[in-house]
């Protein structure tokens, strides 16, 4: 090997040893998706009921089962774990699915899932939650071919579009209270309705898709590309920004582009994209700053947008999210807290479903993709070989996925601390 190509490739690999220093564990990400899956299933899911309790240790005041929100993404979870392993999760998705059942109500006029356990005396019914759903059952009714998903996909979302008026110009509510319409309500169920054309085949939730994401990003589009939370019955607007809202106007554009293979919507997803990198992605820890319960959300828009472009950085972004909520937001006793950016955390400190499902459902998107260790030792083989492009574009990956930066100490004064 000449002393030039010799001297660079011992740099590049002193680099990424340094960068990668301090993972706790060489463990890829599909290792990490079933280690977060049974942390959930060992503490959270009650086989008799195929249900999931909402938090450990258990509140006292809480309800037995948690909300449909909670339930949903764990839903989620599952299919994407199916998607890698049916011969271990089919059955048990199978068995979540029969569970969600008792959030139906078929007795409403347009029938939905309810918060929490349809009744008659109980009609509490999020449109944003039965939205989720129909993702979640339109991406299981890929991954099985069972006609039972599609079918239940397209009655929540008859429930979803049910929500929409022309108060306010249009636009879906966020709950039956019908207070305000929400980004939160209206960019999954656009999504949904394209999902829906693209699987389904369904032709008039093309009409319904554009017709939706026209109102959000006329009602609900900052000049910065993210979104708003909301509009109320007043016209007044709730100016949080949360990434999951930007997140499904990502994906609800990249389906309008690949769909219509229309470029605007292409070029659309990638101006917001960017933005919500620049607003939320930490440039020194690499930690997207919400809860993994929106967190995921924003990590799976990114990923669909690289499998459209191949634009590195995209997939860059996720990994050092990832990097960073396995050697920060991870228990060493298992399973990981809600608030990853925090350093220490009191023993019987609450962990919640929805939070550990949402790293689960991460981990199991990431599972196509190698990790940092993966990265590096690839880059190594490929030095070895005189492969020097190759060696160098993984090296870069691995330092650009790698989180080099811990958090801040907390003031919290508990007795558990991951370690850097």
């Amino acid at each position: 090997m000449p002393p030039l190509r010799r001297a660079v490739a011992a740099v590049m690999l002193m680099a990424t040893l340094s960068a990668v220093s301090g993972v706790p564990s060489s463990a890829n990400y599909r290792t990490r998706a079933e280690e977060a899956m049974a942390f959930v299933q060992d503490q959270f899911y009650d086989a008799k009921a195929g249900l999931y309790r909402p938090a450990i240790p258990a509140d006292p005041k809480a309800l037995p089962y948690d909300f449909m929100w909670g339930s949903g993404v764990q839903f989620s979870a599952l299919v994407a774990a199916t998607r890698h392993n049916p011969d271990k999760y089919r059955r048990l998705l199978d068995a979540v699915a029969n569970g969600l059942k008792r959030y139906w109500d078929d007795a409403a006029p347009v029938p939905g899932f309810d918060a929490y356990f349809a009744s008659p005396t109980s009609d509490d019914k999020y449109y944003d939650d039965n939205a989720w759903l129909v993702l979640g059952f339109l991406e299981a009714y890929e991954v099985t071919r069972d006609a039972r998903f599609l079918d239940w996909a397209r009655r929540a979302q008859r429930f979803v579009l049910s929500g929409w008026d022309e108060r306010l110009g249009g636009g879906i509510y966020w709950r039956q209270d019908r207070r305000s319409k929400n980004t939160c309500s209206n960019a999954p169920a656009a999504t949904a309705a394209l999902r829906l054309y693209q699987v389904g085949g369904d032709a008039d939730q093309l009409t319904w898709a554009r017709r939706i994401c026209a109102w959000t990003n006329a009602k609900l589009q900052d000049q910065d590309g993210l979104f708003w939370d909301n509009l109320n019955l007043t016209g007044r607007i709730g100016r949080m920004k949360w990434t999951y809202n930007t997140a499904l106007m990502i994906r609800a554009n990249l389906l309008l582009h690949r769909v219509t293979k229309e470029r605007a919507p292409l070029t659309e997803a990638r101006r917001l994209a960017d933005a919500a990198i620049k607003r939320w992605v930490d440039p020194g820890s690499g930690v997207i700053a919400d809860t993994a319960r929106f967190n995921h959300l924003l990590c799976e828009a990114l990923l669909e947008l690289y499998a459209a472009t191949r634009e590195i950085t995209y997939l860059n972004v996720v990994r050092r999210h990832a990097d960073y909520g396995w050697r920060y937001g991870r228990d060493p006793r298992g399973g990981y807290w809600d608030d990853w950016r925090k350093r220490l955390h009191a023993p019987d400190e609450r962990k919640t479903l929805i939070e550990n499902a949402a790293t689960a459902r991460l981990f199991w998107l990431l599972a196509p993709y190698p990790d940092v260790e993966e990265l590096r030792a690839r880059g190594d083989a490929a030095a070895w070989r005189g492969d020097w492009s190759r060696a160098a574009n993984l090296f870069r990956q691995a330092l650009d996925s790698t989180s080099d930066i811990p958090p801040a100490k907390s003031d919290n004064r508990g007795q558990v601390r991951r370690t850097d």
